[in-house]
């Protein structure tokens, strides 16, 4: 990393290709925060999204239908390895997308990465006495490099992100953008939900390779749902 990247790190902020700054937190490394990243994004959830897919559930060409997600990697779940939610993917919402670049791209310039390919945006919903089990986000069928994952509310109970390898537990706020490194070195779990209203997160995935080869690792491999992969950011 070149000098004027670790100084900016070291002044709490990454910068984009064209010099504009993000400040960032850091729990760990590798592991970036950002705040305030979507304001009043709540209020898109309850009107726009509520109303064009959370009631109709059949999906079109710009979300997909509802998933129940109530297994994990196609094994009988458990509390250590399960995950109990609802989800839906969103191919094109240019809101979010505008919410999201800046402070993703920095990250992927920050790092030196280069990202051939994303994954759509996957909106999910925990209710009370949902959780997600311990996992890392890279698998062979899915290989996925950093991980985003946006939060627009925190007015649940429960619902903690533990980062397993590193002893750490996050509650994240209204707001926040997490970004980290899909690897196993960065496993981690969703508490339980406890009380109050679900919790909910937008997440995304980038990969080095381009949609066609991450699509072809994905032959062969059953899986609940089909989310699309998608142009950068």
């Amino acid at each position: 990393m070149d000098k004027n990247r670790l100084d900016n790190a070291a002044r709490g902020v990454t910068v984009d290709k064209n010099g504009k700054e993000f400040a960032f937190t850091s729990p760990f490394p590798g592991m970036h925060v950002y705040d305030n990243v979507w304001p009043n994004s709540m209020d898109f959830f309850n009107e726009t999204l509520k109303k064009e897919f959370w009631e109709k559930h059949e999906g079109n060409n710009n979300y997909s239908p509802w998933v129940r997600e109530d297994f994990f990697d196609n094994v009988e779940y458990t509390r250590e390895n399960g995950k109990q939610s609802d989800t839906c993917w969103v191919y094109s919402y240019p809101e979010a997308n505008e919410a999201f670049k800046g402070p993703i791209n920095s990250y992927l310039w920050h790092w030196n990465l280069d990202p051939k390919s994303r994954e759509s945006l996957r909106i999910s919903r925990f209710s009370n006495g949902e959780w997600f089990g311990a996992h890392s986000d890279d698998t062979f069928a899915t290989p996925r490099t950093v991980s985003m994952v946006y939060y627009p509310n925190d007015d649940y109970e429960g619902g903690e992100l533990e980062f397993i390898h590193f002893g750490v537990t996050i509650k994240p706020k209204a707001g926040q953008l997490f970004v980290f490194p899909s690897s196993y070195a960065y496993e981690h779990r969703i508490t339980e939900i406890t009380g109050g209203n679900p919790r909910w997160t937008v997440v995304s995935f980038f990969f080095f390779g381009t949609q066609e080869e991450t699509a072809l690792r994905r032959l062969g491999v059953e899986f609940p749902y089909k989310p699309n992969f998608v142009d950068l950011f």
